[in-house]
Protein backbone atom coordinates (compact mmCIF):
# COMPACT_ATOMS: atom_id res chain seq x y z
CA UNK A 1 0.00 0.00 0.00
CA UNK A 2 1.37 3.34 -1.01
CA UNK A 3 1.87 6.73 1.25
CA UNK A 4 -0.98 8.38 -0.08
CA UNK A 5 -3.38 5.12 0.41
CA UNK A 6 -2.46 4.93 3.83
CA UNK A 7 -2.93 8.62 4.22
CA UNK A 8 -6.20 8.47 2.84
CA UNK A 9 -7.55 5.90 5.09
CA UNK A 10 -6.52 7.80 8.12
CA UNK A 11 -8.15 10.85 7.47
CA UNK A 12 -11.52 8.54 6.72
CA UNK A 13 -10.98 6.77 9.83
CA UNK A 14 -10.39 9.93 11.65
CA UNK A 15 -13.19 11.43 10.02
CA UNK A 16 -15.14 8.52 11.40
CA UNK A 17 -14.51 9.05 15.01
CA UNK A 18 -14.29 12.53 15.11
CA UNK A 19 -16.91 13.58 12.92
CA UNK A 20 -17.52 17.35 13.20
CA UNK A 21 -14.39 17.67 15.04
CA UNK A 22 -12.65 17.07 12.13
CA UNK A 23 -12.30 19.63 9.48
CA UNK A 24 -10.29 19.40 6.48
CA UNK A 25 -8.33 21.99 4.21
CA UNK A 26 -7.20 20.30 1.49
CA UNK A 27 -5.71 16.93 0.48
CA UNK A 28 -2.48 17.00 3.26
CA UNK A 29 -3.77 19.19 5.96
CA UNK A 30 -6.67 18.79 8.36
CA UNK A 31 -7.39 20.32 11.92
CA UNK A 32 -8.83 17.74 14.89
CA UNK A 33 -10.18 19.43 17.91
CA UNK A 34 -9.31 17.22 20.97
CA UNK A 35 -12.17 16.57 23.44
CA UNK A 36 -11.24 15.60 27.02
CA UNK A 37 -13.35 12.84 28.44
CA UNK A 38 -11.69 12.82 32.29
CA UNK A 39 -12.14 10.03 34.42
CA UNK A 40 -11.35 12.11 37.44
CA UNK A 41 -12.27 15.47 37.98
CA UNK A 42 -9.42 17.79 37.59
CA UNK A 43 -8.90 20.99 40.11
CA UNK A 44 -8.41 24.27 38.06
CA UNK A 45 -6.44 26.92 40.52
CA UNK A 46 -6.21 30.65 39.65
CA UNK A 47 -4.49 32.64 42.73
CA UNK A 48 -7.15 31.93 45.87
CA UNK A 49 -9.46 30.45 43.84
CA UNK A 50 -10.22 27.07 43.33
CA UNK A 51 -12.80 25.08 41.28
CA UNK A 52 -13.20 21.46 39.99
CA UNK A 53 -14.19 20.66 36.61
CA UNK A 54 -15.38 17.56 34.47
CA UNK A 55 -15.21 19.15 31.05
CA UNK A 56 -12.51 21.06 29.36
CA UNK A 57 -12.35 23.07 26.44
CA UNK A 58 -10.88 21.00 22.82
CA UNK A 59 -7.30 21.22 22.16
CA UNK A 60 -6.48 22.04 18.37
CA UNK A 61 -4.43 19.62 16.72
CA UNK A 62 -3.10 20.79 13.01
CA UNK A 63 -1.58 17.71 11.04
CA UNK A 64 0.23 18.63 7.34
CA UNK A 65 1.28 15.33 5.41
CA UNK A 66 4.04 15.63 3.39
CA UNK A 67 5.61 13.28 1.03
CA UNK A 68 7.81 10.89 2.87
CA UNK A 69 4.96 10.40 5.45
CA UNK A 70 4.44 7.46 6.74
CA UNK A 71 7.43 5.44 4.94
CA UNK A 72 9.94 7.67 6.56
CA UNK A 73 8.88 10.62 8.53
CA UNK A 74 5.99 11.83 10.83
CA UNK A 75 4.00 14.80 9.80
CA UNK A 76 4.14 18.03 11.35
CA UNK A 77 2.11 19.44 13.37
CA UNK A 78 0.75 22.71 15.26
CA UNK A 79 -0.88 22.38 18.73
CA UNK A 80 -3.04 25.30 19.92
CA UNK A 81 -4.87 25.58 23.34
CA UNK A 82 -5.93 29.38 24.94
CA UNK A 83 -5.64 28.14 28.57
CA UNK A 84 -2.34 25.91 28.61
CA UNK A 85 0.64 28.31 29.18
CA UNK A 86 3.55 28.77 26.38
CA UNK A 87 5.82 26.38 28.29
CA UNK A 88 3.13 23.81 28.49
CA UNK A 89 2.33 23.09 25.33
CA UNK A 90 6.18 23.45 24.54
CA UNK A 91 6.47 20.63 26.51
CA UNK A 92 3.86 18.61 25.25
CA UNK A 93 5.22 19.55 21.52
CA UNK A 94 8.33 17.79 22.64
CA UNK A 95 6.65 14.67 24.01
CA UNK A 96 5.03 13.99 20.66
CA UNK A 97 8.89 14.80 19.08
CA UNK A 98 9.28 11.60 21.64
CA UNK A 99 7.11 9.43 20.54
CA UNK A 100 8.71 6.27 18.95
CA UNK A 101 7.61 6.41 15.00
CA UNK A 102 7.04 3.43 13.26
CA UNK A 103 8.26 3.48 9.81
CA UNK A 104 5.60 2.65 7.36
CA UNK A 105 2.89 3.01 10.12
CA UNK A 106 0.40 6.41 10.24
CA UNK A 107 0.52 7.87 14.40
CA UNK A 108 -1.93 10.81 14.30
CA UNK A 109 -4.07 8.89 16.53
CA UNK A 110 -1.71 7.26 18.97
CA UNK A 111 -0.40 11.67 19.30
CA UNK A 112 -4.39 12.47 20.27
CA UNK A 113 -4.37 9.76 22.83
CA UNK A 114 -1.08 10.60 24.38
CA UNK A 115 -1.88 14.92 24.45
CA UNK A 116 -5.30 13.11 26.73
CA UNK A 117 -3.53 11.64 28.92
CA UNK A 118 -0.79 14.07 29.54
CA UNK A 119 -3.48 16.88 30.82
CA UNK A 120 -2.38 16.91 34.79
CA UNK A 121 -5.19 15.97 37.37
CA UNK A 122 -4.42 19.82 38.55
CA UNK A 123 -4.42 23.33 36.09
CA UNK A 124 -2.46 26.09 37.96
CA UNK A 125 -3.52 29.55 35.89
CA UNK A 126 -0.77 31.36 36.65
CA UNK A 127 -0.94 35.09 36.58
CA UNK A 128 2.12 36.19 35.09
CA UNK A 129 3.09 38.15 32.01
CA UNK A 130 3.71 36.36 28.73
CA UNK A 131 6.64 34.38 28.28
CA UNK A 132 9.32 35.47 25.34
CA UNK A 133 8.46 33.84 21.77
CA UNK A 134 11.48 32.70 21.27
CA UNK A 135 10.68 28.24 21.43
CA UNK A 136 8.88 25.84 19.56
CA UNK A 137 6.94 27.54 16.76
CA UNK A 138 4.37 25.07 16.90
CA UNK A 139 3.13 25.69 20.45
CA UNK A 140 0.13 28.61 19.72
CA UNK A 141 -2.06 29.97 22.49
CA UNK A 142 -2.98 33.58 23.81
CA UNK A 143 -2.33 32.73 27.16
CA UNK A 144 -1.15 35.69 29.22
CA UNK A 145 -0.77 37.28 32.55
CA UNK A 146 -3.53 40.26 31.97
CA UNK A 147 -6.41 37.62 30.49
CA UNK A 148 -5.53 34.64 33.35
CA UNK A 149 -8.75 36.08 35.48
CA UNK A 150 -11.00 35.66 32.34
CA UNK A 151 -9.60 32.33 30.98
CA UNK A 152 -10.68 30.78 34.91
CA UNK A 153 -13.56 32.03 34.63
CA UNK A 154 -14.30 31.24 31.22
CA UNK A 155 -13.23 27.36 32.06
CA UNK A 156 -15.74 27.29 35.06
CA UNK A 157 -18.96 28.66 33.06
CA UNK A 158 -17.74 25.99 29.94
CA UNK A 159 -18.18 23.41 32.50
CA UNK A 160 -21.11 24.06 34.07
CA UNK A 161 -22.88 24.75 30.63
CA UNK A 162 -21.38 21.22 29.27
CA UNK A 163 -22.72 19.41 32.52
CA UNK A 164 -25.94 20.73 31.66
CA UNK A 165 -26.01 19.92 28.23
CA UNK A 166 -25.79 16.54 28.67
CA UNK A 167 -27.34 13.47 30.11
CA UNK A 168 -26.28 12.56 33.42
CA UNK A 169 -26.46 9.53 36.19
CA UNK A 170 -27.87 9.64 39.48
CA UNK A 171 -25.82 8.22 42.12
CA UNK A 172 -28.36 7.48 44.34
CA UNK A 173 -30.81 6.12 42.28
CA UNK A 174 -29.10 5.53 39.13
CA UNK A 175 -31.78 6.83 37.00
CA UNK A 176 -30.46 9.25 33.73
CA UNK A 177 -31.71 12.77 33.69
CA UNK A 178 -30.72 15.47 32.12
CA UNK A 179 -28.07 17.39 33.83
CA UNK A 180 -29.88 20.89 34.00
CA UNK A 181 -32.51 18.84 36.29
CA UNK A 182 -29.44 17.64 38.54
CA UNK A 183 -28.14 19.67 41.53
CA UNK A 184 -24.59 20.06 42.00
CA UNK A 185 -23.45 20.37 45.59
CA UNK A 186 -20.63 23.46 45.60
CA UNK A 187 -18.25 21.83 48.52
CA UNK A 188 -17.33 18.63 46.11
CA UNK A 189 -18.97 18.94 42.93
CA UNK A 190 -21.15 15.64 43.38
CA UNK A 191 -24.42 15.70 41.91
CA UNK A 192 -28.01 14.16 42.45
CA UNK A 193 -31.54 14.13 41.32
CA UNK A 194 -33.91 16.50 42.89
CA UNK A 195 -35.95 13.96 44.23
CA UNK A 196 -32.91 11.54 46.02
CA UNK A 197 -31.48 14.83 47.57
CA UNK A 198 -34.83 15.93 48.87
CA UNK A 199 -35.58 12.27 50.62
CA UNK A 200 -32.48 12.44 51.93
CA UNK A 201 -32.30 15.57 53.98
CA UNK A 202 -35.92 14.59 55.16
CA UNK A 203 -34.31 11.69 56.53
CA UNK A 204 -31.35 13.13 58.05
CA UNK A 205 -33.65 16.03 59.73
CA UNK A 206 -35.59 13.40 61.12
CA UNK A 207 -33.16 11.61 62.38
CA UNK A 208 -31.80 14.31 64.17
CA UNK A 209 -29.00 15.62 62.43
CA UNK A 210 -28.61 19.08 61.37
CA UNK A 211 -26.20 21.98 60.47
CA UNK A 212 -22.54 20.57 59.63
CA UNK A 213 -23.94 17.30 60.52
CA UNK A 214 -25.76 17.06 56.97
CA UNK A 215 -22.80 15.79 54.51
CA UNK A 216 -22.94 14.39 51.07
CA UNK A 217 -24.84 11.33 50.80
CA UNK A 218 -21.60 9.83 49.17
CA UNK A 219 -20.11 7.17 51.78
CA UNK A 220 -16.47 8.80 51.35
CA UNK A 221 -17.49 12.58 51.03
CA UNK A 222 -17.37 14.34 54.32
CA UNK A 223 -18.40 17.79 53.40
CA UNK A 224 -21.26 19.74 54.57
CA UNK A 225 -24.05 20.96 52.64
CA UNK A 226 -24.53 24.77 52.47
CA UNK A 227 -27.58 26.30 54.00
CA UNK A 228 -28.47 27.67 50.36
CA UNK A 229 -28.70 24.35 49.48
CA UNK A 230 -30.52 22.79 51.75
CA UNK A 231 -32.93 25.80 51.08
CA UNK A 232 -33.33 24.81 47.16
CA UNK A 233 -33.39 21.04 47.49
CA UNK A 234 -36.55 20.88 50.44
CA UNK A 235 -38.38 23.43 48.94
CA UNK A 236 -40.74 23.64 52.00
CA UNK A 237 -40.61 26.82 53.71
CA UNK A 238 -41.80 25.58 57.06
CA UNK A 239 -39.37 22.31 57.25
CA UNK A 240 -36.06 24.50 56.37
CA UNK A 241 -37.30 27.39 59.11
CA UNK A 242 -37.06 24.30 61.72
CA UNK A 243 -33.35 23.06 60.51
CA UNK A 244 -32.48 27.01 61.00
CA UNK A 245 -33.83 26.31 64.29
CA UNK A 246 -31.95 23.35 65.40
CA UNK A 247 -28.73 24.85 63.31
CA UNK A 248 -29.02 28.15 65.41
CA UNK A 249 -29.25 25.64 68.97
CA UNK A 250 -26.37 23.84 67.75
CA UNK A 251 -24.25 26.50 67.19
CA UNK A 252 -25.63 28.06 70.37
CA UNK A 253 -25.03 24.73 72.48
CA UNK A 254 -20.99 24.64 71.42
CA UNK A 255 -20.66 28.35 73.13
CA UNK A 256 -18.93 28.10 76.56
CA UNK A 257 -20.77 31.19 77.60
CA UNK A 258 -24.04 30.13 76.52
CA UNK A 259 -26.27 28.39 79.14
CA UNK A 260 -29.67 27.60 78.31
CA UNK A 261 -33.22 28.50 81.21
CA UNK A 262 -34.77 25.68 82.55
CA UNK A 263 -37.60 27.36 82.66
CA UNK A 264 -38.40 28.52 79.23
CA UNK A 265 -35.53 27.06 77.76
CA UNK A 266 -34.26 30.18 75.88
CA UNK A 267 -30.46 30.47 75.52
CA UNK A 268 -29.11 33.05 78.12
CA UNK A 269 -25.89 34.36 77.78
CA UNK A 270 -23.28 34.36 80.48
CA UNK A 271 -19.82 35.56 81.58
CA UNK A 272 -16.86 33.78 82.64
CA UNK A 273 -16.43 35.22 86.50
CA UNK A 274 -16.58 33.15 89.08
CA UNK A 275 -19.85 34.07 89.83
CA UNK A 276 -22.67 31.56 88.93
CA UNK A 277 -25.35 33.73 88.69
CA UNK A 278 -26.86 33.82 84.97
CA UNK A 279 -30.88 35.48 84.66
CA UNK A 280 -32.96 34.66 81.53
CA UNK A 281 -34.51 37.51 79.64
CA UNK A 282 -37.28 36.02 78.86
CA UNK A 283 -38.76 34.93 82.31
CA UNK A 284 -36.80 36.51 84.11
CA UNK A 285 -35.85 33.57 86.36
CA UNK A 286 -32.74 33.89 88.27
CA UNK A 287 -30.83 30.52 88.29
CA UNK A 288 -27.57 28.95 88.60
CA UNK A 289 -25.59 28.15 85.51
CA UNK A 290 -24.03 25.54 86.70
CA UNK A 291 -26.37 23.43 88.56
CA UNK A 292 -29.85 25.09 86.65
CA UNK A 293 -31.65 25.34 90.01
CA UNK A 294 -32.56 28.56 91.67
CA UNK A 295 -29.42 30.87 92.12
CA UNK A 296 -27.70 30.23 95.73
CA UNK A 297 -25.62 32.89 96.38
CA UNK A 298 -24.49 32.40 99.63
CA UNK A 299 -23.69 28.68 99.22
CA UNK A 300 -21.96 26.16 97.59
CA UNK A 301 -23.05 25.24 93.98
CA UNK A 302 -24.67 21.54 94.55
CA UNK A 303 -22.77 20.55 91.40
CA UNK A 304 -19.81 21.80 93.17
CA UNK A 305 -20.87 19.94 96.34
CA UNK A 306 -21.54 16.53 95.03
CA UNK A 307 -17.87 16.59 93.09
CA UNK A 308 -16.29 17.07 96.62
CA UNK A 309 -18.07 14.49 98.08
CA UNK A 310 -17.35 11.88 95.17
CA UNK A 311 -13.31 12.89 95.72
CA UNK A 312 -14.04 12.49 99.37
CA UNK A 313 -15.72 9.01 98.53
CA UNK A 314 -12.71 7.76 96.80
CA UNK A 315 -10.57 9.18 99.21
CA UNK A 316 -12.37 6.94 101.54
CA UNK A 317 -11.97 3.88 99.98
CA UNK A 318 -8.02 4.00 99.71
CA UNK A 319 -7.48 5.41 102.98
CA UNK A 320 -8.30 3.42 106.24
CA UNK A 321 -11.20 5.10 108.21
CA UNK A 322 -8.52 5.14 111.15
CA UNK A 323 -6.24 7.32 108.84
CA UNK A 324 -8.94 9.74 107.67
CA UNK A 325 -9.14 12.97 109.31
CA UNK A 326 -12.50 13.31 111.77
CA UNK A 327 -13.80 15.87 109.60
CA UNK A 328 -13.85 14.17 106.51
CA UNK A 329 -15.71 11.25 108.68
CA UNK A 330 -17.90 13.45 109.27
CA UNK A 331 -18.69 14.72 105.83
CA UNK A 332 -18.77 11.49 104.80
CA UNK A 333 -21.13 10.12 107.18
CA UNK A 334 -23.46 13.52 106.48
CA UNK A 335 -23.31 12.65 102.62
CA UNK A 336 -24.36 9.13 103.17
CA UNK A 337 -27.44 10.38 105.53
CA UNK A 338 -28.29 13.13 102.90
CA UNK A 339 -28.23 10.02 99.91
CA UNK A 340 -30.69 7.60 102.21
CA UNK A 341 -33.00 10.45 102.72
CA UNK A 342 -33.10 11.24 99.23
CA UNK A 343 -33.98 8.00 98.00
CA UNK A 344 -36.75 7.65 101.08
CA UNK A 345 -38.41 10.52 99.80
CA UNK A 346 -38.21 9.65 96.26
CA UNK A 347 -39.95 6.66 97.17
CA UNK A 348 -42.82 8.31 99.11
CA UNK A 349 -43.32 10.44 96.53
CA UNK A 350 -43.80 7.60 93.84
CA UNK A 351 -46.12 6.11 96.23
CA UNK A 352 -48.03 9.67 97.00
CA UNK A 353 -48.44 9.85 92.66
CA UNK A 354 -49.20 6.50 92.16
CA UNK A 355 -52.08 7.13 95.11
CA UNK A 356 -53.10 10.81 93.28
CA UNK A 357 -53.67 9.09 89.82
CA UNK A 358 -55.87 6.04 91.37
CA UNK A 359 -58.15 8.62 92.59
CA UNK A 360 -61.42 10.04 90.52
CA UNK A 361 -61.49 12.40 88.23
CA UNK A 362 -63.13 15.93 90.60
CA UNK A 363 -65.80 18.03 88.28
CA UNK A 364 -63.94 21.36 86.93
CA UNK A 365 -65.30 24.24 84.93
CA UNK A 366 -63.30 27.02 82.58
CA UNK A 367 -65.21 30.33 81.66
CA UNK A 368 -63.19 32.05 79.30
CA UNK A 369 -63.79 34.93 77.53
CA UNK A 370 -64.86 34.64 73.38
CA UNK A 371 -61.68 36.53 72.82
CA UNK A 372 -59.49 34.63 74.49
CA UNK A 373 -60.91 31.27 73.28
CA UNK A 374 -59.67 30.84 69.42
CA UNK A 375 -55.91 31.30 70.89
CA UNK A 376 -56.11 29.03 74.12
CA UNK A 377 -58.22 26.27 71.92
CA UNK A 378 -55.10 26.60 69.61
CA UNK A 379 -52.40 26.11 72.25
CA UNK A 380 -53.92 22.82 73.55
CA UNK A 381 -53.78 21.93 70.66
CA UNK A 382 -50.14 22.56 69.93
CA UNK A 383 -49.27 20.95 73.55
CA UNK A 384 -51.49 17.58 72.86
CA UNK A 385 -49.89 17.32 69.85
CA UNK A 386 -46.30 16.54 71.15
CA UNK A 387 -48.03 13.62 72.88
CA UNK A 388 -49.32 12.64 69.19
CA UNK A 389 -46.40 12.36 67.55
CA UNK A 390 -45.04 9.94 70.39
CA UNK A 391 -42.81 12.14 72.11
CA UNK A 392 -40.60 11.55 75.86
CA UNK A 393 -38.68 13.92 77.62
CA UNK A 394 -34.61 13.60 77.83
CA UNK A 395 -34.44 12.72 81.68
CA UNK A 396 -31.31 15.03 81.95
CA UNK A 397 -32.14 18.01 80.68
CA UNK A 398 -35.93 17.53 79.47
CA UNK A 399 -36.82 18.67 75.73
CA UNK A 400 -38.87 16.63 74.31
CA UNK A 401 -37.71 14.10 71.72
CA UNK A 402 -39.42 12.21 68.74
CA UNK A 403 -39.30 8.40 68.02
CA UNK A 404 -40.03 7.76 64.92
CA UNK A 405 -38.99 4.16 64.48
CA UNK A 406 -35.37 2.24 65.23
CA UNK A 407 -34.57 0.75 68.27
CA UNK A 408 -34.99 1.52 71.99
CA UNK A 409 -31.70 3.25 72.46
CA UNK A 410 -31.88 6.67 72.42
CA UNK A 411 -29.41 9.95 71.79
CA UNK A 412 -30.30 13.50 73.09
CA UNK A 413 -28.63 15.75 70.58
CA UNK A 414 -28.63 19.05 72.87
CA UNK A 415 -27.02 17.34 76.44
CA UNK A 416 -25.22 14.18 74.86
CA UNK A 417 -26.80 12.04 76.57
CA UNK A 418 -27.87 8.25 76.25
CA UNK A 419 -30.88 6.69 77.25
CA UNK A 420 -33.66 3.70 76.85
CA UNK A 421 -37.11 4.76 75.85
CA UNK A 422 -39.93 3.85 77.79
CA UNK A 423 -42.87 2.11 76.44
CA UNK A 424 -46.01 3.95 77.86
CA UNK A 425 -49.54 3.75 77.24
CA UNK A 426 -51.27 6.92 75.31
CA UNK A 427 -52.43 9.56 77.48
CA UNK A 428 -56.29 9.21 77.66
CA UNK A 429 -56.50 12.72 75.83
CA UNK A 430 -54.47 11.61 73.19
CA UNK A 431 -57.94 10.19 71.21
CA UNK A 432 -60.16 13.22 72.13
CA UNK A 433 -57.24 15.42 71.29
CA UNK A 434 -56.68 14.12 67.95
CA UNK A 435 -60.65 14.39 67.02
CA UNK A 436 -60.31 17.43 68.04
CA UNK A 437 -57.60 18.33 65.63
CA UNK A 438 -59.66 16.98 62.73
CA UNK A 439 -62.64 19.33 63.98
CA UNK A 440 -60.36 22.48 63.51
CA UNK A 441 -59.19 21.33 60.17
CA UNK A 442 -61.86 20.60 58.47
CA UNK A 443 -64.97 21.30 60.26
CA UNK A 444 -67.46 21.01 57.49
CA UNK A 445 -66.93 17.40 57.41
CA UNK A 446 -67.67 16.63 61.07
CA UNK A 447 -70.96 17.88 61.85
CA UNK A 448 -71.34 14.96 64.97
CA UNK A 449 -68.21 16.00 66.27
CA UNK A 450 -69.20 19.99 66.18
CA UNK A 451 -72.20 18.95 68.65
CA UNK A 452 -70.06 17.27 70.96
CA UNK A 453 -67.64 20.58 71.22
CA UNK A 454 -70.75 22.85 70.83
CA UNK A 455 -71.96 21.19 73.82
CA UNK A 456 -68.45 21.21 76.08
CA UNK A 457 -67.67 24.58 74.59
CA UNK A 458 -71.22 26.81 76.26
CA UNK A 459 -71.52 30.48 75.50
CA UNK A 460 -72.72 32.58 77.99
CA UNK A 461 -73.04 36.08 77.76
CA UNK A 462 -69.85 36.28 75.41
CA UNK A 463 -68.15 34.17 77.70
CA UNK A 464 -67.40 30.24 76.68
CA UNK A 465 -68.16 27.46 79.60
CA UNK A 466 -66.00 24.72 79.21
CA UNK A 467 -66.14 21.52 81.70
CA UNK A 468 -64.53 18.15 82.11
CA UNK A 469 -68.02 16.22 81.74
CA UNK A 470 -67.47 15.26 78.07
CA UNK A 471 -64.22 13.55 76.47
CA UNK A 472 -63.32 16.93 74.72
CA UNK A 473 -63.83 18.96 77.84
CA UNK A 474 -62.03 16.88 79.85
CA UNK A 475 -58.70 17.09 77.28
CA UNK A 476 -59.08 20.82 77.11
CA UNK A 477 -59.92 21.47 81.29
CA UNK A 478 -56.73 18.94 81.83
CA UNK A 479 -54.31 20.95 80.36
CA UNK A 480 -55.56 24.91 81.52
CA UNK A 481 -55.36 26.47 84.40
CA UNK A 482 -55.41 29.91 85.50
CA UNK A 483 -52.93 32.41 87.03
CA UNK A 484 -53.36 32.13 91.05
CA UNK A 485 -52.40 36.24 90.80
CA UNK A 486 -55.83 37.51 91.72
CA UNK A 487 -54.76 40.83 89.70
CA UNK A 488 -54.07 38.83 86.06
CA UNK A 489 -55.94 35.10 86.36
CA UNK A 490 -54.71 34.92 83.04
CA UNK A 491 -55.40 31.19 81.04
CA UNK A 492 -52.17 29.51 80.69
CA UNK A 493 -51.59 26.44 79.25
CA UNK A 494 -49.23 23.65 80.26
CA UNK A 495 -47.26 22.48 77.10
CA UNK A 496 -44.70 20.01 78.57
CA UNK A 497 -44.11 18.23 81.47
CA UNK A 498 -42.70 20.82 83.40
CA UNK A 499 -45.38 21.47 86.30
CA UNK A 500 -42.86 24.96 87.11
CA UNK A 501 -45.48 27.51 85.29
CA UNK A 502 -44.45 31.08 84.79
CA UNK A 503 -47.39 33.77 83.98
CA UNK A 504 -46.75 35.29 80.47
CA UNK A 505 -48.55 37.97 81.98
CA UNK A 506 -47.58 38.71 85.09
CA UNK A 507 -44.46 36.54 85.13
CA UNK A 508 -45.77 34.81 88.77
CA UNK A 509 -43.80 31.56 88.84
CA UNK A 510 -46.70 29.21 90.39
CA UNK A 511 -46.94 25.50 90.76
CA UNK A 512 -49.46 23.59 87.75
CA UNK A 513 -50.73 20.98 90.36
CA UNK A 514 -50.84 22.82 93.85
CA UNK A 515 -51.59 26.51 91.99
CA UNK A 516 -49.35 27.59 94.98
CA UNK A 517 -46.44 29.82 94.37
CA UNK A 518 -43.10 28.74 94.06
CA UNK A 519 -39.90 31.02 95.13
CA UNK A 520 -37.72 28.19 94.43
CA UNK A 521 -36.95 24.51 94.30
CA UNK A 522 -37.83 22.99 97.36
CA UNK A 523 -41.86 23.10 96.74
CA UNK A 524 -40.43 20.11 94.40
CA UNK A 525 -38.74 18.32 96.82
CA UNK A 526 -41.33 18.92 99.82
CA UNK A 527 -44.28 18.47 98.17
CA UNK A 528 -45.15 18.04 94.38
CA UNK A 529 -43.65 16.40 91.70
CA UNK A 530 -41.55 18.60 89.14
CA UNK A 531 -41.93 16.32 86.31
CA UNK A 532 -45.38 14.53 85.18
CA UNK A 533 -47.66 13.95 81.88
CA UNK A 534 -51.20 14.48 82.83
Amino acid sequence: MTDLEKKTDEISALQSIFDKNLRQFGENQYEILIDFDLVTPLTIEYEDQTSIVEYLPPFSLLVQYHDEYPSHFPPTFVLSCFYFSKSNLQKLCQKLDEYPFVEGEVCVYEWINLIKLEVDRKLVIENKEAEDEEGDPRALNGYSGETAKKIFQHLVQYNADQFHKRIQVCSICDNCIRGIDCIRLHRCQHFYCQACLQNYIRMTLKNGQFGERIHCPQSQCHQALLPTEIRQILRDDQLYERYERLTLQQGLESMDDIVWCPKCQMAVLVDNSDDNLAMCDQCRYIFCKKCKELFHSQTICPKDYIIQQLEKESYSTTVPQTQMPSRAKREIQKYERKQLATFTRVEQRSRSIIEANLAEQKYRRLVIPQSEGQALLENVLNAERMELLNTQPCPKCHVQIEKNGGCSHMYCTRCKHSFVWERQDQPATVKNISLLYKFMKNSEEMEPLQEEVNQAAKSVNSKISIDNRSAIGSAIVSRVKQCPNKSCKKFIVKANRDNWIVCDGCRRQFCFLCEQRIVNTDHYVRKCERYTSL
